[in-house]
C-alpha cells in the first residue's frame, strides 16, 4: 500500500524533569514526542505546532525535514514533571504559553490537499473538537487520530463529554488504561471498554499491548512484544511515542498486531534514555524490523540493538 504523510498536530515544550535518575531540562511536547517516533519508520512526517523565542531547544526543529511551526514573541509552553520511584507522573507547572495559539486556525489547506493521517496530540478537549471539525469539513476522507490526557479528564463533566463526542467522530481514539477509566467513569478496564463508544478505540495496557474496539474489528486484545528489563531513565512522553509509532506502522501495514508490537518496542526503547534522546538516529526501513529487533535482544541489551538500527 501507498503510505500517506503523517501530520502531527500539538504541544512543542520545555520539560524540567526529575526523577530517580536525576533531573534534566529538555525539549518536549506530546507532538514532538509523536512525530520522533513516527520518524524512525517514515520520512513522511510533519509537524504543525506553536512555539516561543525562549524555546531554548529550537535546534530539535532541524529533525524534521517538514514542519509547520509558529515562532511567537511569547512564552514557551513549558511543563515541571516530577516522577516518584513508581513511575507516577506529578505535574509541578504547566504552562501552555505559546501552546494555546495551536488552534483550527493553524490547520492550512495545504495539508489538507495531501493524503495525510492526521493525529491531534492532548490539547483542551474544546480546541481538539474545533481542529478536527475543521479536518472533516475540509477533508472527510482524512483519516484522524485523537489522544487526550488525564488532567483534562479528570478536569470537569464538560471535558468528558466533549472528550466522549470526539471518540464518536475520529478515526482513531487513543488512552491509557487509566484515561479510559477515568473518562468512563469506573474502576473496571472491561467496563471503561464496553462503556466508552468510538469508530476505532485503542486502549493501552502498558507491557501487555492494547485492546483495540469497534465496528469493523470487534473487541481485540493484542498483545505486545516481550522486551528484555534494560534500566528505565525517563518515561516523559512515552505514550506519545507509542500514538506516533503506531500510526506510523499502521499506516504502512494497515497490520493491529504489527503495530501494537511496534509502537510498545519503541515507547520501550524511548524510556532507556532521557527524553526522545534514544529515537535521533533510530531508523527501522520496515515495521518488520522492529520484530528482528526484539528477536536479537537475546544477543544483548536495548542499548546494544540500537546500535544495530542507527542511521549516521
Amino acid at each position: 500500500m501507498l503510505a500517506q504523510r503523517l501530520v502531527f498536530v500539538g504541544h512543542i515544550s520545555v520539560d524540567k524533569v526529575e526523577n530517580v535518575n536525576g533531573t534534566r531540562v529538555q525539549p518536549g511536547g506530546a507532538a514532538l514526542y509523536a512525530a520522533m517516533a513516527a520518524r524512525t519508520l517514515s520520512p513522511n512526517v510533519t509537524l504543525i505546532s506553536a512555539t516561543g523565542k525562549d524555546n531554548q531547544f529550537l535546534n530539535v526543529l532541524d529533525l524534521l525535514p517538514y514542519k509547520d511551526v509558529k515562532i511567537y514573541d511569547a512564552p514557551s509552553t513549558r511543563f515541571h514533571i516530577r516522577y516518584d520511584r513508581r513511575w507516577e507522573a506529578h505535574y509541578l507547572r504547566a504552562d501552555h504559553g505559546a501552546g494555546s495559539r495551536i488552534t483550527s486556525r493553524r490547520i492550512s489547506d495545504r495539508w489538507l490537499r495531501h493524503k495525510s493521517i492526521f493525529h491531534i496530540s492532548p490539547m483542551r478537549p474544546a480546541n481538539v473538537s474545533r481542529i478536527l471539525d475543521k479536518i472533516k469539513q475540509k477533508s472527510p476522507e482524512t483519516k484522524v487520530s485523537v489522544n487526550t490526557w488525564i488532567n483534562y479528564i479528570r478536569e470537569s463533566r464538560r471535558n468528558r463529554r466533549i472528550l466522549k463526542d470526539i471518540a464518536l467522530n475520529a478515526d482513531f481514539f487513543i488512552l491509557s488504561d487509566t484515561e479510559a477509566k477515568a473518562l468512563a467513569q469506573t474502576d473496571s478496564i472491561s467496563s471503561a471498554v464496553r462503556l466508552l463508544k468510538a469508530k476505532m478505540l485503542i486502549v493501552t495496557l502498558g507491557d501487555l499491548g492494547a485492546i483495540i474496539s469497534g465496528e469493523s474489528v470487534g473487541l481485540q486484545m493484542f498483545a505486545a512484544l516481550n522486551l528484555s528489563p534494560d534500566k528505565v531513565v525517563d518515561t516523559t512522553g512515552a505514550g506519545d511515542v507509542w500514538c506516533g509509532a503506531f500510526l506510523a506502522t499502521y499506516n504502512l501495514t494497515e497490520d493491529f498486531a504489527k503495530s501494537v508490537s511496534a509502537a510498545s518496542t519503541i515507547s520501550r526503547i524511548k524510556c532507556s534514555d532521557w527524553g526522545f534522546q534514544s529515537l535521533i538516529n533510530l531508523r527501522f526501513k520496515e515495521p518488520n524490523d522492529v520484530i528482528e529487533f526484539v528477536m536479537g535482544l537475546k544477543d544483548g541489551g536495548i542499548q546494544k540493538r540500537i546500535f544495530d538500527y542507527m542511521k549516521d
